[in-house]
């Protein structure tokens, strides 16, 4: 949250660098820790540092783009915001398989030590900066506050994401404790579906071509809940159906989220980079609620997941009838 507003004052590209050589510094310690206690307070500072740049990549998009080029770039980091959480555990498995846990982090940190010096020759996008104290910069987050078309914009659009976060804590749950698959097949499924996830923010860009941003998303939520209706009510049978009806469910989030994450970032005239802090922050937050909440001791798992989806899907399709009038297509 702090990143966004002092990329407001002081630009992104320092604030890049900052949130990057903290990262990469802190994953080395992590990997030279000694203790439990030190590993927790390495990695807290190492996700301190990895919020910086993530918080302010839509605003450095919002700098740079307009139109159909800022959906496809919104398209593109929404694949890997997607796919990441999914596919780095499969990586660091592997990577287990033939060395101990701190070359994990040493991995990281040479990796991130890549793109902090591919930032330093990072263009500045930022044209007009704030010229206010900090002590005024951190109540800047008032204005969006105000803002009551991108606050109601974005945290209804952004409930969508509950299901996508939960499934990423509840998936091994239910395919190797319930069903007691390997952890080879687990692996498999696992990354088909954020192959589909992909697919649909891939998709996203081309289909809006033909059919305008607002009936694309009316359509990708209509999908989500016959997902969220499939795996309520044949997720319990074989895991098959669990399989398909998620994987409809990532394609249509991966088809809406970058369509609705450009639409509402054209709400915003000011302070783009806290206001992109916000929709980081809030998205990551309730997921890791939604993740706390479908791995609690449920006598029916797969019910509770499948109802929760619906639920979700149901609401954001009611809010989306409120949001759509105010929110401009985009040319």
């Amino acid at each position: 949250m702090i990143s966004g507003s002092l990329s407001d004052k002081y630009g992104r590209k320092p604030i890049l660098l900052w949130g990057l050589g903290i990262f990469v510094s802190t994953s080395f310690l992590c990997a030279l820790a000694q203790s439990a206690h030190q590993l927790i307070l390495f990695r807290i500072f190492q996700g301190i540092g990895a919020g910086a740049p993530s918080s302010i990549v839509l605003a450095i998009i919002r700098d740079r783009f307009t139109g159909k080029e800022r959906h496809q770039a919104i398209a593109y980091v929404m694949t890997i915001v997607a796919v990441a959480p999914m596919v780095a555990p499969l990586i660091g498995a592997m990577l287990l398989e033939f060395f101990n846990w701190r070359f994990i982090f040493m991995m990281q940190g040479a990796m991130v030590s890549i793109t902090l010096l591919i930032t330093f020759a990072f263009n500045e996008t930022l044209q007009d900066r704030l010229h206010i104290s900090l002590r005024r910069l951190m109540t800047r987050y008032t204005v969006h506050f105000r803002n009551r078309e991108f606050m109601f914009a974005s945290i209804s659009m952004g409930i969508l994401a509950l299901p996508f976060f939960g499934y990423i804590a509840f998936s091994p749950i239910y395919y190797i404790s319930i069903h007691g698959l390997s952890e080879k097949m687990f692996s498999l499924l696992f990354g088909l579906n954020a192959l589909s996830s992909m697919s649909g923010a891939y998709a996203s860009s081309h289909i809006v071509k033909w059919v305008s941003d607002k009936r694309v998303i009316t359509l990708s939520i209509c999908g989500c809940l016959v997902g969220g209706l499939g795996i309520a009510l044949l997720g319990t049978s074989h895991f098959l159906y669990f399989f398909a009806f998620m994987a409809l469910f990532s394609f249509c989030t991966g088809i809406s989220r970058p369509i609705s994450g450009n639409l509402i970032l054209g709400l915003v005239k000011t302070d783009v980079g806290s206001a992109s802090s916000f929709l980081v922050f809030y998205q990551f937050i309730s997921g890791a609620l939604c993740m706390a909440f479908v791995t609690q001791h449920w006598s029916h798992p797969v019910l509770v997941y499948g109802g929760l989806t619906v639920i979700v899907s149901t609401l954001v399709l009611i809010l989306w009838s409120r949001i759509a009038p105010y929110l401009n297509p985009v040319h």
